[in-house]
């Protein structure tokens, strides 16, 4: 082995030797090329080795004045969505004193001393991963040296109650919603805050609530029971953006339109059958003028709808003063996302009965950003329509930035959405705007920096059920545009039940006769391909005659011979019974409304069978082979009388075409069955009602 060794380390020294002079009097252009080689080769060897397997994690870099503190954040490279904007981040800061701020590099000053706890939520909008997690951060105060109004001025609650969320809910993602509240009486209250999530429509729920932050000690209750109300039919909250509308653009006002309301049972009610989650906490000693906040860590399920373009709610109820109903409501919509885009398009009804959808409003809302240096003063969204929706029906509900519609007869100088429709497009655009920039100098507000318009959409009365998808291009002025993920309504399958009525035909038995009635499960008026369900009565009859020779030896000739009494039985029997027969499964395709053709699986089962008639007797001595003696005697008839129950379990499969009303309606049909027993093969006609 040493020897072995000693001889590859000898070789190693020689070539390496023998390199270095190759190296040395290479030419220039050589060696630098060798160099590049040997680098390029160091570096893919190096990342193959020691692969990245750094997390990414936002971290906070806290510089402190006394009680005066400057948040920045520090946070890992984006890793840019192919043929998206260019990817950034978004911040929530929370300040662990009940103050929060949405910008970048906040300056928060606390108002008493003490240990707080920071937390920081970053955002990774058009980056292709999960947001980076943070640690929070224990920042102690010591000293008041600056007052907090100085700087304080971001947490405004309009109108004395709002709700804000921090960001899109992604699934299987943590989130922060705020609850801000005010007293605007000139007098100190104690009351009460309602948290309503998870809505009743959605089979699955949507949030988990992990946690609840309250720094003025509010205290979560069990509230007391509520009694029935009655809501109004037409119960809707619509907000509109202008008081004049031109032709074709229609709106209706409710008196429930406004966030104040006075009848709080009715509203705890109505949220009750909207929502299946709620809480409550109550608050004590709110001064006049008083803001304050709650935050409501939510974790998205990793069940929560998948489907990206729905709009869900979270509603919040703030009572400001216990001893009266007078309250507010703020519903939170959001848009579910599977990453983080500010330009977005969402439809409120993903899913939809198709058998009571004609007129069927759907509400959509595109919201955009300007993620420019400069302000936007066009914004134009070519919304693609699908054929299922009525584009005259537009009605606009709520925009921003908040301008009239324009008019149809003349130019204006004046901000106004202007509306335009061609056969399967619809265009509202934003004229003699000003939206600012997020990377606009001098822009701090980023929720300035965004826009939405919300309306609303009539399905047309006569639409194939097929989904409608929705998409918009969005244009910032002269830029190329961006475009949104599909807005998605789905049809329900609902159900149609159908009633059946027909005559089978059994080859191989006499006088047969076989009436089927029965009830069928489906999708209700399907377009193409569907699965049904089957179950079916029978009630038939038959004859059966059958001959047959029984032997019985009954004595010992004088030889050995055996001596047989043979007994010659003609049986006539008639069968009268009732069958139960199941299709668990059978597949269905239209052709067109009027054909329809399918197959399937069936088992049947004889539920009683009920066997009469007669056997005749006749017998016989047979002494010898062949030779018999009529046995007059014994000849005898006797009644047969027969009830069976439950007689087997008959496998078998089946190909049928109908002609007719095939997606609803009637129909004929006619079925071939093949079964495992006899008989064997069947033909089964019948007509068809579905409804």
């Amino acid at each position: 082995m040493f020897i072995i060794a000693t001889w590859l380390a000898l070789d190693l020294t020689k070539r390496a030797i023998s390199d270095y002079f190759k190296i040395v009097f290479m030419p220039t252009h050589r060696i630098k090329i060798f160099i590049a080689i040997i680098l390029f080769s160091y570096s893919a060897t190096a990342q193959l080795l020691t692969p990245d397997s750094t997390q990414r994690e936002a971290k906070m870099q806290i510089e402190k004045d006394h009680n005066k503190v400057r948040f920045t954040p520090v946070t890992p490279p984006l890793n840019q969505i192919a043929g998206a904007p260019e990817a950034f981040y978004t911040y929530f800061w929370e300040f662990g004193d009940g103050h929060y701020s949405f910008k970048e590099n906040p300056v928060h000053v606390y108002k008493e001393q003490g240990e707080y706890t920071a937390e920081l939520w970053v955002t990774n909008n058009y980056d292709n991963g999960k947001p980076p997690p943070s640690r929070p951060e224990k920042i102690g105060v010591n000293t008041i040296s600056h007052p907090a109004d100085s700087v304080n001025r971001e947490n405004e609650v309009p109108g004395g109650f709002a709700m804000r969320k921090m960001r899109e809910p992604v699934p299987d993602e943590e989130m922060v919603v705020i609850m801000s509240y005010e007293n605007n009486h000139a007098y100190t209250t104690n009351g009460k805050l309602y948290l309503y999530f998870n809505e009743d429509k959605y089979r699955s729920d949507n949030f988990e609530l992990l946690e609840i932050r309250a720094y003025h000690g509010e205290k979560e209750i069990k509230d007391e029971p509520v009694f029935s109300a009655v809501l109004p039919a037409n119960y809707t909250h619509t907000l509109w953006a202008s008081s004049a509308l031109p032709a074709g653009l229609t709106k209706t006002t409710s008196p429930e339109d406004s966030s104040e309301r006075k009848d709080l049972n009715r509203t705890r009610q109505e949220s009750i059958s909207i929502f299946r989650n709620q809480r409550v906490l109550e608050f004590y000693d709110l001064q006049p003028g008083e803001k304050r906040n709650l935050f409501f860590i939510m974790k998205t399920t990793p069940e929560m709808l998948q489907d990206t373009s729905a709009i869900i709610n979270i509603r919040g109820v703030f009572v400001p003063d216990k001893y009266f109903d007078n309250h507010k409501v703020e519903d939170l919509e959001m848009e579910i996302t599977t990453s983080h885009d500010p330009n977005k398009m969402a439809v409120n009804n993903t899913r939809v009965n198709y058998r009571f959808f004609p007129g069927r409003e759907l509400n959509y809302k595109v919201r955009f950003q300007n993620n420019g240096e400069g302000p936007a003063k066009t914004i134009r969204l070519e919304i693609d329509v699908p054929p299922s929706i009525d584009q005259t029906s537009l009605e606009v509900l709520d925009l921003y930035p908040e301008c009239p519609i324009c008019p149809d007869e003349r130019e204006v100088n004046y901000s106004c959405l202007d509306t335009l429709f061609q056969e399967d497009k619809m265009t509202l655009t934003f004229k003699n705007i000003h939206l600012p920039g997020s990377r606009q100098k001098g822009v701090e507000d980023y929720d300035s920096t965004k826009g939405f318009v919300k309306y609303s959409l009539a399905m047309k009365e006569k639409v194939p059920k097929v989904s409608s998808l929705s998409r918009t291009a969005i244009f910032f002025d002269k830029n190329e545009p961006i475009l949104t993920n599909y807005a998605k309504t789905r049809f329900k399958p609902g159900l149609s039940i159908g009633v059946l009525g027909g005559y089978t035909s059994l080859p191989g038995l006499d006088e047969s006769k076989n009436y089927q009635f029965g009830v069928t499960f489906s999708p209700f008026k399907p377009q193409r391909g569907f699965l049904q369900f089957e179950v079916l009565a029978s009630a038939g009859s038959y004859s059966q005659l059958g001959e047959y020779e029984t032997y019985e030896v009954i004595d010992v000739g004088p030889a050995g011979e055996e001596i047989f009494e043979i007994a010659e039985i003609t049986e006539q029997r008639d069968f009268r019974y009732l069958s139960l027969t199941l299709v668990p499964v059978s597949y269905r395709y239209n052709l067109s409304k009027f054909l329809s053709v399918g197959g399937g699986v069936q088992v049947s089962t004889r539920l009683s069978e009920k066997v009469s008639g007669e056997a005749d007797y006749q017998y016989f001595i047979e002494f010898q082979r062949g030779f018999r003696e009529p046995n007059m005697d014994k000849n005898q008839t006797l009644p047969i009388d027969e009830k069976n129950s439950f007689v087997g379990f008959v496998p078998g499969a089946f190909l049928d075409l109908n002609i007719g009303s095939v997606r609803v309606g009637p129909t004929g049909g006619l079925r071939y069955i093949y079964q495992t027993e006899t008989p064997k093969n069947q033909w089964m006609f019948y007509l068809l009602w579905k409804i």
